[in-house]
């Protein structure tokens, strides 16, 4: 009697990793908002400007983020979003807030070297295109 329980919990967290990875893989996602300290930071010169556009995370976690190339990859049981280019300083390292069909949120932190005390917030948020 416990053997299919087991099963049954043990398919749906498989259910739960494919449905994300489809997904965030199902779609060319268009940037929507990229903000910094709830301020927009996509224009010429911003921190996110090069985020701008079109993001795709193909299924061999390889992908395109605005004009980055690089790879991808979940964390922390896919609650994290892994984003690493030989154009960025370091991994970007982002909290997954929302992953549905119609939007993909992200959200990280990450030191400021002018006030250590304030670091810059970020929120990427994005449509399908």
């Amino acid at each position: 009697m416990i053997l299919p329980l087991l099963l049954f919990f043990a398919c749906n967290d498989d259910d739960n990793g494919t449905e994300r990875l489809d997904l965030l893989t199902a779609h060319v996602w268009q940037s929507d908002q990229l903000l910094v300290n709830d301020v927009d930071a996509s224009g010429p010169g911003q921190m996110l400007e090069a985020f701008k556009g079109e993001a795709r995370f193909n299924r061999d976690g390889t992908g395109t983020f605005g004009s980055y190339t690089g790879t991808w990859n979940f964390a922390q049981n896919q609650t994290q979003l892994v984003i690493q280019s030989p154009s960025l300083d370091f991994p970007l390292i982002t909290n997954i807030v929302e992953l549905t069909a119609t939007s993909l949120v992200i959200t990280t932190s990450i030191p400021n070297p002018e006030a250590p005390q304030q670091p810059f917030n970020i929120r990427m948020s994005f449509i399908p295109k």
